[in-house]
């Protein structure tokens, strides 16, 4: 009995340690108190000498001071994750979506295969989390429930810390969030490390508060429907990252851009696109935006070709001065190429201190010329975002919710890579500042509606879609 007992112990003690390392080894290893602070003193002469704006939406001394203040907390070693933590505030000051500090190789290795996400994906509605998506139907929660605590922590708390290191452009909060909906499996890992468990309390469609406890799983989130187009717009043309549809009723078209990020099929694809719409006259258009985070600065560019009367330029610009250098940060090869290249093209504007690029996009002949209606949302980032700018400029009307990306522009174009030597933490600084054609803009905030429409939890229907085609019938 005795050594039956013996062996229970040793049994129940090895598993509360292989638990304790689950959820500690999660977080990374350990850096002295020395090696932090070195990689942190990196990091920031690093964003302030090679970021193309850093004090656009901070001050200089408020950044210098906050910088100061985090540093201050590191008194004792620090996992990789806690330090990624401290990194990622430091990153948010500067306000630039384009700015993300990212764990270290061997850390996403040292996690890869390994039962660790929370089983079930988020979204957030008028202040509120839901579950959005599940793994599987046997959980005790479903989609659409109200999410309220996790591990008996306020879901609002959660929010709130990971908000504090997020990154996103300006002041306006929809980027951030929309982000968190869509990591919130790797923040959570950050913030919990390997749990043996969730304890999940949650309010069902009844109105029931219940709780229920749940494991971490490698397994993807289910597949969902995506919501149904109405039946009067018909396909005309279709690619992976867009679709063309027609109502020919309502001579109305519906177009649907999801990436920018294609280099190879867009310029036929247009072509086709804004030829029907030629063969229409007067015909309306909807340009859908919304979930599209950006993409090639061409290819949005020769888009905006396609709804422009006039020249479309393209101005980004990168500061003119004497800065501290580190080997810590590098261009990839094809960004040292295509540097040189701008290097090498005549310039169209000089500032005082700055030096500027500008590209010039002539108007199609197919451009069209009836009424432009666009639908945007949080991730409408980078190029999406600076397309929505211009097309705001030139009169057309909105819907939605404001842009993730900032209507006065953004940074971008080409990226350093920033790899602190000991922590392994990796950082991409962009080394561009994109100026936007707005003069309409409200400084650190995206393109906000002329329509507002809120968001439903129904994911059957696209209800933001069918609200824009009945105010465009009645426009």
């Amino acid at each position: 009995m005795k050594r039956v007992l013996f062996i229970l112990l040793v049994g129940l003690s090895y598993n509360a340690t292989v638990l304790a390392q689950n959820t500690s080894f999660a977080k990374g290893k350990m850096f002295s108190k020395e090696k932090t602070i070195e990689d942190y003193n990196i990091l920031y002469s690093s964003l302030i000498n090679y970021h193309p704006a850093p004090f656009f939406y901070v001050k200089e001394v408020d950044l210098a001071a906050f910088y100061e203040s985090q540093k201050g907390l590191i008194t004792d070693s620090l996992s990789e994750i806690d330090f990624l933590f401290l990194c990622r505030k430091l990153v948010e000051q500067i306000k630039c979506g384009h700015t993300q500090a990212l764990p270290s190789d061997h850390w996403f290795a040292s996690v890869k295969g390994l039962n660790n996400q929370i089983p079930f994906e988020i979204k957030h509605i008028e202040g509120r989390i839901y579950i959005s998506n599940t793994v599987d139907d046997s959980l005790d929660f479903q989609m659409n429930d109200e999410l309220i605590r996790i591990n008996n922590r306020p879901v609002k708390d959660i929010i709130d810390q990971l908000l504090e290191m997020e990154t996103g452009d300006g002041f306006t909060p929809i980027f951030r969030n929309a982000l968190i909906e869509r990591r919130f499996g790797i923040y959570m890992l950050f913030l919990s490390g390997i749990p043996q468990e969730y304890v999940i309390e949650f309010k069902n469609s009844k109105g029931e508060v219940k709780q229920t406890a749940v494991q971490p799983t490698s397994k993807r989130a289910k597949g969902i429907s995506q919501p149904s187009i109405p039946d009067n717009l018909k396909m005309i043309f279709e690619t992976s990252w867009s679709s063309f549809r027609f109502d020919p009723n309502a001579n109305l078209g519906y177009l649907k851009i999801t990436s920018f990020l294609d280099k190879k099929e867009y310029k036929k694809y247009y072509k086709q696109v804004f030829k029907y719409l030629k063969q229409h006259p007067n015909s309306k258009l909807i340009l859908d935006l919304r979930e599209n985070p950006g993409g090639d600065f061409r290819h949005g560019n020769r888009f905006l070709t396609y709804l422009s009367s006039e020249k479309v330029n393209l101005n980004f610009e990168r500061p003119r001065k004497d800065r501290t250098e580190n080997e810590f940060v590098k261009f990839s090869g094809w960004d040292k190429v295509v540097k040189f290249a701008f290097a090498i093209k005549p310039r169209k504007y000089k500032a005082e201190g700055q030096i500027t690029e500008t590209f010039t996009y002539r108007p199609k002949k197919n451009a069209h010329t009836g009424k432009l209606y666009v639908i945007t949302n949080g991730i409408t980032f980078s190029q999406a975002a600076l397309v929505s700018s211009h097309l705001r400029e030139h009169g057309a009307v909105f819907f939605g919710q404001e842009t993730g990306g900032a209507e006065l522009g953004c940074n971008g174009i080409l990226t350093y890579k920033l790899v602190l030597p000991h922590s392994g933490i990796k950082v991409d600084i962009p080394a561009y500042h994109v100026k936007s054609n707005s003069t309409k803009g409200q400084f650190g905030y995206g393109i906000k509606p002329d329509f507002p429409i809120p968001l439903t939890l129904d994911n059957t229907i696209d209800h933001t879609l069918v609200e824009v085609i009945r105010i465009v019938r009645k426009d």
